[in-house]
C-alpha cells in the first residue's frame, strides 16, 4: 500500500489554468473521492498523475518520490471512462490483460494469471479468447480493472468509471470496486460527478471547482454537514432527499 501526494499541483496550457495549485493525499489502502462538475479539473488532475497532461508547477509524489512516468513498469494505473474505447477491438480480452503483465513470465505463468485477474473481476476465465465487441459495457469495464491491476500498482485512479454505463449496471461495478480494495488494500482516487457513488466507494472526499479544492474531508462530514456554497449545490442537484447507495448484492 502506497500514499499519492499532489504538492501544490498546477496543470496549464497556454494562458488556461485547469488545475491550480492543487493539494491532495491519497492515503495507503484508502478510497479518496474527488468529485466536481464537468469541467472542473479532477480529470486533468488525475491524467497529471500518469503523465497524460503536463505539470506546470508543483510535484506529484508516490511515498514521498516524484512518481515514474516513463518505462513499462507504471506504479499508478488508470482506468478511464469510457469502456468503449479503452480497449484495443483488435486484441482478445486476455491478450489485453496479459499485455500488461510484468515481463518474465512464461506463457504458462501468464495464461494463469491472465485467469486469475478474470476471476478476480468475477468474469468467466474461459471467456479470455473473447473480443471486447461481444461484451457489454460493464464488462469491458472490468476488463479494464483486470487490465489496471495486472500491473501490480501502487495506486489505481478510476476516473468517471461508472458514468458511461447502464444505472443497472453501475452498482454492480462499484461494488466490485469495494470489494477489491477491501480484499487488495489498494490505494484508489476515484473521480466521479456523481456525490451519491463517492459517499458509496470513498471514505474522504475533495471537492473541486474550477481547478481548485474548495473543500476536503471524511466523506460523512463532508456530506452530512457541507461547508462550501458549492459543496452544498452538488447535494441539492442529488434527486430525492436522501442520497441512496446502490444495492450491496454480490456483483
Amino acid at each position: 500500500m502506497s500514499e499519492l501526494r499532489f504538492d501544490d499541483v498546477t496543470v496549464a496550457y497556454g494562458h488556461v489554468t485547469a488545475v491550480d495549485h492543487v493539494s491532495l493525499s491519497v492515503p495507503p489502502g484508502q478510497v479518496v473521492g474527488l468529485v466536481g462538475e464537468s469541467g472542473s479539473g479532477k480529470s486533468t488532475l488525475a491524467r497529471a498523475a500518469v503523465g497524460l497532461a503536463p505539470v506546470s508547477g508543483g510535484q506529484i509524489l508516490l511515498d514521498g518520490r516524484p512518481v515514474p512516468t516513463r518505462g513499462r513498469r507504471r506504479p499508478l494505473q488508470m482506468v478511464f471512462q469510457d469502456p468503449y474505447s479503452s480497449l484495443d477491438p483488435r486484441m482478445t480480452i486476455g491478450e489485453s490483460v496479459a499485455e500488461a503483465l510484468p515481463p518474465g513470465h512464461s506463457r504458462e505463468q501468464r495464461r494463469a494469471e491472465v485467469a486469475r485477474l478474470l476471476e478476480l473481476v468475477h468474469l468467466d476465465p474461459g471467456r479470455a479468447a473473447v473480443r471486447p465487441a461481444l461484451l457489454s459495457g460493464g464488462q469491458r469495464q472490468r476488463v479494464a480493472l483486470a487490465r489496471a491491476l495486472a500491473g501490480d500498482p501502487k495506486v489505481v485512479i478510476a476516473d468517471e468509471i461508472t458514468s458511461a454505463l447502464d444505472v443497472s449496471i453501475q452498482g454492480a461495478v462499484l461494488n466490485l470496486v469495494r470489494e477489491l480494495q477491501r480484499e487488495l488494500g489498494l490505494s484508489m482516487l476515484f473521480i466521479s460527478h456523481n456525490l451519491a457513488v463517492v459517499r458509496y466507494v470513498a471514505s474522504h472526499v475533495a471537492v473541486m471547482r474550477a481547478g481548485v479544492i474548495v473543500e476536503e474531508g471524511p466523506t460523512d462530514r463532508v456530506l452530512s454537514d457541507p461547508q462550501h456554497d458549492y459543496t452544498r449545490e452538488l447535494l441539492a442537484a442529488v434527486p430525492g432527499s436522501h442520497t441512496r447507495e446502490p444495492s450491496r448484492r454480490t456483483p
